[in-house]
C-alpha cells in the first residue's frame, strides 16, 4: 500500500521527504528500578505513536497551509499505519514546527522553504 500524509482534508503526500514512526510507551507512576537489586518494575499504561515528519522544498503557500493546519492543539492526520498496513486517521498534537530556511527564486518571484519538519504524538 502507498504511504500518504493528510492533515485534515489537505493532502501533503507529494511534499513529504520522510515519515519516521516510533512507538512510544508511557509508563504508570511508580514504574522504575528497585535501587537495591536493580529489578525493573513497569506498568505500561498505553502505546502511542510518535512520528517525525520532514518535507521537501515547500512553496510559500504550502508552508502557510501546513502551519495553519497544525496550529490547533489537536489535528486529524491520515497515514499508513505500520502495525496494520492500512490507512488510518488518528488525532495527534505537535509542539514544535521548524519552518526551515527561506529561499527566494527571483525567476519565479517565489519564496520557498527548505528543511521544514515537525514531530507529532498520538493523543
Amino acid at each position: 500500500m502507498k504511504p500518504i500524509f493528510k492533515i485534515g482534508d489537505h493532502d501533503y503526500t507529494e511534499f513529504v521527504a520522510e515519515l519516521k514512526p516510533v512507538r512510544n510507551d508511557p509508563d504508570a507512576e511508580g514504574s522504575g528500578r528497585n535501587l537495591l537489586d536493580g529489578t525493573m518494575f513497569r506498568t505500561r499504561i498505553a502505546q502511542k505513536d510518535k512520528w517525525s515528519v520532514s518535507f521537501l522544498k515547500l512553496p510559500e503557500l504550502i508552508m502557510k497551509s501546513i502551519a495553519e493546519d497544525i496550529n490547533p492543539e489537536f489535528v486529524q492526520i491520515t497515514m499508513l499505519d505500520p502495525k496494520t498496513n492500512r490507512l488510518l486517521e488518528k488525532t495527534y498534537y505537535t509542539s514544535t514546527l521548524t519552518y526551515g530556511s527561506q529561499r527566494y527564486d527571483k525567476c519565479r518571484n517565489l519564496t520557498y522553504y527548505e528543511g521544514c519538519n515537525f514531530d507529532m504524538t498520538e493523543r
